[in-house]
């Protein structure tokens, strides 16, 4: 064999490939594939010349958090390509979900029985680096609220939305802290609110505002994340906010009261969203997807015990308490919905609001973001 052959060879074994890669990724290093053989050879050659007794000693620390952190991903890649090894046989469709909702809800209803795919489950901690990830072609398919979607359709992001899924209005809530004596959105007047900009946090705030005819700037804003507002409320930083479960019953727990609710005010929406690339070349896979969420969906509830069950492995998997996920589940109760024009609307009319308040500033129409023609999916599953 000669020794250009030799590299090919040493080149296409993807264990040592990804082996090499993650532990040059532990390292802070980057390896491309052809270098790989020269990286190994000047390993070789640089240990025959020193005297690894003295360095040992010196180094040792370093080279030991250095070797812990090449073990932790080399024992990930080591759990990552027995998986690779089955995908093979099936097309994969790559999904990000955020803590393990959508996850738990295949797993508990049994919906991905016999799919003609693999799910490779991607989790995030907020609906933004969902839709961002999609953006960027990491995902074929996201699970997020309206408001990351539009904003970044809104800067050109060619994504597309092929389904929506909405919460009960009543559990997304604008909550006042214990420690306030505010009662109706007029108390809010002169108050600190927290709000998630550009979601359902601020969209919620601004509508019961508007509501109660009292100026966007009746209030003060904090903008924090999800987490960091039931924190901030918790703590007394803040007077109100305005969030979703599973925080709404976290913090209705911690004393906070229900100051209005999201019905009558805004959508609530969420979407799958994609992009126009991956329907061109996954469309019955994402297809199938949306049917069998819907189908999930619907078995959630059709029975109180299969909600218990969803709010179970959910509260496995997040390490939470099973009666605060029964909380969450039972008041939620989340429908999938077919791309109606009454959605199409009401997320125009979201954009239309972010222009008015300066949170976007510009708007644009909407309908382009939406491809009903995945309805069929869904209709077809009734």
């Amino acid at each position: 064999m000669t020794t250009s052959a030799s590299h090919a060879a040493v080149q296409e074994n993807p264990v040592l490939d990804a082996f090499i890669a993650a532990s040059a990724i532990a390292f802070g290093l980057y390896v491309s594939p052809p270098s790989r053989a020269a990286m190994v050879r000047a390993a070789l050659a640089r240990t025959a010349k020193r005297d690894l007794r003295s360095r040992a000693r010196q180094q040792w620390p370093m080279w030991r958090a250095r070797l812990r952190r090449g073990v932790a991903v080399a024992l990930s890649v080591a759990a990552i390509l027995p998986f690779a090894s089955k995908a093979a046989d099936k097309p994969v469709l790559v999904v990000g979900d955020q803590a393990y909702n959508a996850q738990s809800l295949f797993e508990a209803s049994g919906a991905l029985h016999d799919a003609p795919y693999t799910i490779a489950w991607k989790q995030f901690p907020a609906g933004t680096p969902v839709i961002e990830a999609v953006n960027a072609g990491a995902l074929d398919i996201g699970l997020q609220g309206d408001g990351p979607v539009l904003f970044l359709a809104a800067q050109g992001a060619p994504v597309k939305v092929i389904g929506i899924y909405r919460d009960s209005p009543d559990s997304v809530v604008l909550l006042a802290g214990p420690h306030t004596q505010i009662k109706t959105v007029a108390d809010l007047k002169g108050k600190t609110v927290a709000v998630t900009r550009g979601g359902w946090s601020q969209q919620l705030v601004q509508a019961a505002l508007t509501s109660a005819g009292l100026p966007l700037d009746a209030v003060k804003y904090s903008y924090l994340a999800s987490v960091d507002s039931a924190a901030a409320l918790q703590a007394g930083k803040v007077d109100a906010t305005a969030t979703w479960e599973p925080y709404v019953t976290r913090l209705r727990q911690a004393g906070a009261q229900t100051v209005v609710t999201a019905r009558g005010l805004i959508a609530a929406q969420s979407y799958l969203s994609t992009t126009q690339k991956v329907i061109d070349s996954k469309r019955e896979l994402l297809g199938d997807f949306v049917q069998r969420y819907q189908r999930a969906r619907e078995w959630s509830l059709a029975d109180a015990k299969h909600i218990e069950r969803y709010a179970d492995v959910w509260a496995a998997k997040s390490r939470v308490d099973p009666k605060l996920a029964h909380q969450w589940f039972s008041t939620s109760r989340i429908r999938y919905e077919p791309l109606t024009d009454t959605a199409i609307a009401e997320a125009q009319k979201s954009v239309d609001d972010f222009v008015k308040t300066g949170t976007l500033t510009k708007g644009f129409d909407v309908r382009g973001l939406f491809d009903t023609s995945f309805n069929k999916f869904t209709q077809a599953a009734r």
